[in-house]
């Protein structure tokens, strides 16, 4: 059965191309060489949210990273915890042994949307679609802070391993101490209570040095991450990094159905399109699941 257009999609489908302030990325190509066997690739954006398929060993992993070096952020800009930059270099994907054959000729281009162009014969009031470049050309890629400005959060398949797997969790486990509260804690609780169909009466973390530690209260019972499943502590930090982060954010978003049962999937998506209308954030993920895709009005398929 064919997908309909909800008034939410209408919404998005809205301000989408139009919203200036927002550094909205609207594509991306490999244009010059090739990057893990990808090239001549080009992609448009035209949703919001953008959901990309593919058989494994296709390039999805490939494109999300792209995606995810597009744009730079000041020093004191958003990060996510235990990150030293708030922004992506090519560099924190693209890592090669000695053996391999290294990265010399490559150009990616990014189109975006954006009020703060410098002026030219293209885009004459600095307000409109323009397209930057990276290039690498023998030895580094060139410079990054030419960028356009925008929060990005790139989430990997890492999220999901559980903090009862995770070596340092388990050795500050005792050290963990409740912070002050930032504000958005029963937003997060809600968004999350409804996507599992769980109510939570409340939700904090516990932190220590540059590792955190979540911890929830249902149905009078308090359990920390420790005792989460994967797809409730991946629910509770995606969520707090969409409401910690002020401004324009790009969610990067790998496999993003690890975790969750197919109503969940779905109850993800429609949580995900409601802060898109209300917030204009723009999401791009990966995702095997059909479940996933079929809500989606913008879906890129790779064989």
């Amino acid at each position: 059965m064919s997908y309909l257009y909800s008034q939410i999609d209408k919404t998005n489908l809205g301000w989408f191309d139009k919203d200036t302030s927002k550094a909205t990325l609207l594509g991306v190509e490999i244009a010059i060489g090739q990057l893990r066997g990808l090239k001549d690739i080009k992609i448009q954006l035209k949703y919001p949210i953008t959901a990309i398929s593919g058989k494994n060993g296709t390039g999805k992993s490939t494109v999300l990273a792209c995606i995810a070096c597009a744009f730079h952020n000041s020093p004191i800009g958003f990060k996510t915890l235990g990150r030293k930059r708030p922004y992506y270099t090519f560099s924190d994907f693209f890592i090669q042994s000695s053996e391999e054959e290294p990265l010399v000729y490559l150009r990616v281009n990014y189109e975006i949307l954006h009020n703060h162009w410098r002026k030219s014969e293209h885009i004459p009031y600095g307000v409109g679609i323009g397209v930057q470049s990276r290039w690498k050309l023998l030895g580094r890629w060139n410079n990054y802070g030419s960028r356009v400005s925008r929060n990005v959060v790139f989430c990997g398949i890492e999220r999901v391993v559980p903090h009862a797997e995770k070596s340092v969790s388990k050795s500050y486990r005792r050290a963990f101490q409740k912070g002050q509260a930032v504000g958005y804690e029963m937003t997060v609780a809600e968004t999350v209570g409804r996507i599992l169909g769980r109510p939570y009466a409340e939700f904090y973390y516990k932190q220590h040095s540059k590792y955190r530690l979540p911890l929830v209260k249902s149905k009078d019972r308090l359990y920390s991450g420790f005792n989460m499943g994967a797809g409730e502590n991946t629910l509770v930090e995606i969520f707090s990094i969409i409401y910690a982060c002020e401004g324009s954010l790009l969610l990067v978003i790998d496999e993003i159905e690890l975790g969750l049962h197919e109503e969940a999937q779905l109850r993800l998506v429609r949580e995900l399109k409601e802060l898109c209308a209300t917030r204009h954030i723009q999401v791009v993920c990966t995702t095997h699941s059909a479940r996933v895709l079929h809500p989606f009005l913008q879906k890129v398929g790779f064989t």
